[in-house]
């Protein structure tokens, strides 16, 4: 079984990581700089890291497993509860009440344009997107007031209530992501996430960002689809949830 290399320089693991998972993988786009990184493991395939960030004690892993990544980055761990997002292929850890999620990227180069059945709008109302969360998207992950948000596009009815809704963030490291896609339930199948979305995407893009990336819940088919007509594909498949130390 191949030795593991254990990294506590944030540049060179990265650099490493980059021989099999390339630029832009999930790791780089996740950190501001090395201010949060705290060591890595890395195999000639895989990637695993612990990081401290806002909510506590954090694992990453990317690539292929190795027996000795989660042992090796637990002794430097302070806290005895810590959250991981592994790849789903790595069935030997077992996580408390894992969510299965997909992380999707698009780039500039090779966005399709979109025809457009709706009037997509910049949405300047706090109050109005809240109450619209509160309604249909109550496990949204961003909500209007996070430092993050770049600005929020949205579809109105003829009578100006509110259909569908997205926002664009901007993480630490400089990555663009979209937020917090939401239909009303009435609204479902008539494009207006795909809509938003290549609105988005397409204004991110006018401002000079390279690429764009997402994350959905592995169960939400509809709206995978959804992305993948914009031109989203598939990077990662991960599962994610609280990792207890014994």
């Amino acid at each position: 079984m191949p030795e593991i290399e254990i990294i506590e320089d944030f540049d060179r693991a990265m650099q490493k990581l980059r021989f099999f998972k390339a630029a832009n993988n999930y790791a780089e786009l996740v950190a501001s700089d090395s201010t949060n990184f705290k060591i890595a493991a890395l195999s000639e395939h895989g990637f695993c890291s612990l990081w401290e960030i806002e909510s506590g004690s954090w694992i990453l892993g990317l690539g292929e497993f190795h027996p000795a990544f989660i042992p090796s980055l637990l002794e430097h761990a302070p806290s005895n509860q810590i959250r991981a997002s592994l790849p789903r292929t790595w069935t030997d850890v077992q996580l408390e009440k894992g969510s299965e999620w997909n992380f999707f990227l698009i780039q500039s180069a090779t966005a399709p344009s979109q025809p457009m059945k709706h009037r997509v709008v910049e949405l300047s109302d706090d109050d109005e997107i809240n109450v619209f969360m509160d309604t249909h998207s109550t496990d949204s992950s961003t909500r209007p007031g996070d430092s993050e948000i770049l600005f929020w596009h949205g579809i109105r009815s003829e009578e100006g209530i509110l259909l569908s809704i997205g926002a664009a963030v901007r993480w630490k490291s400089g990555a663009n992501m979209l937020v917090s896609i939401a239909t009303a339930p009435s609204e479902r199948g008539k494009s207006m996430a795909q809509e938003v979305t290549a609105s988005l995407v397409k204004r991110l893009f006018d401002l000079g960002a390279p690429f764009v990336g997402l994350g959905v819940y592995a169960h939400n088919t509809t709206a995978i689809k959804a992305y993948e007509r914009v031109g989203f594909q598939l990077k990662e498949e991960f599962v994610s949830g609280p990792l207890l130390r014994s």
